[in-house]
Formats: C-alpha cells, sequence, structure tokens
C-alpha cells in the first residue's frame, strides 16, 4: 500500500510513489529494439490502482499509461515492471493502456 511520507530520526521518508518516481525516471530498459531511457510523466493513486504514465527518452509523443496494482509491495511492483516494460509499443496514437499483472 501507498504510504504518506513521514520524518524519522534521519530525515525524510518516502512514500511509495515517491520511490516508484525515483526509481523510474530516467531509468534504462532494454528492449527488442534497443535500450530506451522512461521519463515519468504522471503517476496517480486511485483506488486499487497507481497509474503510472511513461514517456519513451524525451519523446512525449512516445508514451504509455500503465495500471498497477497497488496491494502489493514496492519490490514486487517493480519486478513486474520489468517483465512487462521492455515489451511496451509506443505508438503515435493516444499512449497505450498497460495492465500490469499482479506478482507477490
Amino acid at each position: 500500500m501507498l504510504q504518506v511520507a513521514t520524518d524519522s530520526a534521519n530525515g525524510p521518508v518516502l512514500s511509495e510513489v515517491d520511490r516508484l518516481f525515483a526509481t523510474l525516471d530516467g531509468a534504462s530498459i532494454p528492449s527488442e529494439s534497443g535500450e530506451w531511457h522512461s521519463r515519468v510523466q504522471g503517476i496517480h493513486a486511485d483506488g486499487p490502482y497507481i497509474w503510472l504514465q511513461l514517456q519513451r527518452d524525451e519523446d512525449d509523443t512516445q508514451s504509455a499509461v500503465l495500471r498497477l496494482p497497488r496491494a502489493i509491495t514496492l519490490d514486487a511492483l517493480l519486478d513486474a515492471l520489468m517483465t512487462v516494460l521492455p515489451s511496451l509499443h509506443f505508438g503515435d496514437d493516444a499512449p497505450q493502456i498497460v495492465k500490469v499483472p499482479q506478482f507477490g
């Protein structure tokens, strides 16, 4: 589940959404057509899902929207994303919507 950022003895603690952003924004993603770099355009937590819009490299016409389950740990969520991201198709039309399966 997502958590609100709080302070600890060592300083602020990042929320799950902040950690997801920090992990994915600028990440190198291997794919069949070569490596690309993700840019997070937005993250929205809504009910049982997190909606994540990524763009490919610096081209804002190349984006995909991922529907992620909230009820799993961040590590399991990242594992699921890493199985899906290499196969994303980026087109010039409306963003592709990908339902990321729940693992863990």
